[in-house]
């Protein structure tokens, strides 16, 4: 009886084996989905790199079918090489779902069912399955749309792999066009149905031109707004700094008497204390009215301080008050969210847009340099008009150095 007791705390312990295959399984669900070690990163690129070069192998074997005719050794190792890294990250994702996560287990299924062609073109290459089976490819080829689905899951990794960028922002939206285009050739492949043959390519050409001149000029008046802003509110910041550090410099020094009965009132100004809440505000980790509130007890308690001498009237009323005060308001000046919003579905139909008039290989490069150059403003537009923000990105710091 006792040695049955003495067992029983610890037969419901786990051993440490388990334990650790626990933490280890955790780890490589977090590598595969938001690596943060350098390992983790160089695997998400490698797998990143692999879906966009699939993807763009598909436009270069429809733009030129005698450079992989099936069943040829050069369709037989780009196919085998997109079969291993395919099969390599789904095995690996396999070991970390979750069962009872539906989302979790449809990406899944869309991961096996992009790995259904390439293998049906190793299969067929080395004789397992027989070529007369090839018609099969046709359908097959529409699975080939859930490589697409595969570079918009990597795609929202993309950021965490390579940094906070242009590139990182825009990515996104480069593959959800490109997963647009995909669709069109594939269908088109499918059921001989050719989207493009319902519009007047010279008519969408000079609508590319026209639309894109207006939109980019839209484009640079909205940088130019939002620079201009940046600039004077980073002015303020250094100007209200420089008020406060004057004021604080003549309370340690002119008014020292006052400053040390404030502490024995308990009225001290902390100027230490609000800056370090103002670099938390700035890093969105402190909210506006808490800010505020912070920097009206602070002029409260300045007060206290110089209440006694008149010559320090205009200084903290004219200069102080009024500099921190403009500065606190100019961080939440910016523009509506629906103002980015309209920004986005514009360009959006801008990219749909040169997708129709520019077909082909040709039109795929032209495409992804246009959302890069759009897009990109729109995401270096939006980024600057926000001073409060996490989520540094463009610039080292919202508040420039001057």
């Amino acid at each position: 009886m006792t040695t049955d007791n003495a067992q029983g705390p610890h037969a419901d312990t786990p051993e440490p084996e388990v334990l650790a295959g626990v933490r280890s399984l955790r780890d490589l669900d977090r590598e595969i989905n938001e690596p943060i070690t350098e390992l983790g990163k160089r695997y998400m690129a490698f797998v990143a790199m692999t879906v966009v070069a699939s993807i763009f192998f598909l436009f270069v074997s429809d733009e030129y079918p005698s450079w992989f005719p099936p069943n040829s050794v050069q369709l037989f190792v780009v196919e085998l090489f997109i079969f291993c890294i395919f099969t390599l990250d789904f095995i690996l994702r396999l070991a970390v779902i979750k069962p009872n996560n539906w989302r979790s287990c449809l990406l899944l299924l869309c991961d096996a069912l992009a790995i259904v062609p390439s293998a049906m073109v190793v299969l067929v290459f080395v004789g397992l399955v027989p070529a007369a089976h090839l018609e099969l490819l046709v359908l097959l080829r529409l699975f080939r749309l859930m490589r697409v689905v595969k570079l918009l899951r990597v795609s929202t990794s993309i950021t965490a792999v390579f940094g906070a960028s242009v590139f990182s922002l825009v990515f996104g939206a480069m593959a959800a066009h490109l997963g647009l285009r995909v669709l069109f050739v594939e269908i088109g492949r499918v059921t001989a149905f050719d989207v493009y043959t319902f519009f007047d390519r010279p008519v969408l050409m000079l609508a590319v031109s026209a639309v894109g001149y207006v939109f980019g000029i839209a484009l640079a008046i909205t940088f130019g707004i939002v620079k201009r802003k940046q600039m004077e509110i980073t002015e303020m910041h250094r100007t209200a700094l420089d008020a406060l550090q004057a004021v604080e410099y003549d309370c340690q020094t002119v008014l020292k008497e006052g400053l040390e009965q404030s502490q024995v009132n308990g009225r001290h100004p902390d100027f230490d204390g609000w800056r370090v809440q103002l670099a938390h505000y700035l890093q969105e980790e402190l909210s506006y009215e808490a800010m505020k509130a912070s920097t009206t007890t602070l002029l409260h308690n300045i007060r206290d301080v110089v209440h006694t001498r008149p010559s320090m009237d205009v200084p903290f009323h004219a200069v102080l008050t009024q500099r921190m005060s403009a500065f606190l308001t100019k961080t939440q000046v910016c523009f509506h969210p629906a103002f980015y919003a309209w920004l986005r579905r514009i360009a959006n139909l801008y990219f749909v847009l040169v997708m129709l008039a520019a077909p082909g290989l040709t039109g795929l490069g032209v495409q992804l340099l246009v959302i890069f150059v759009f897009q990109g403003l729109v995401v270096i537009i939006d980024d600057m008009d926000h001073s409060v923000d996490k989520a540094v990105t463009i610039f080292n710091a919202k508040i420039l150095e001057m």
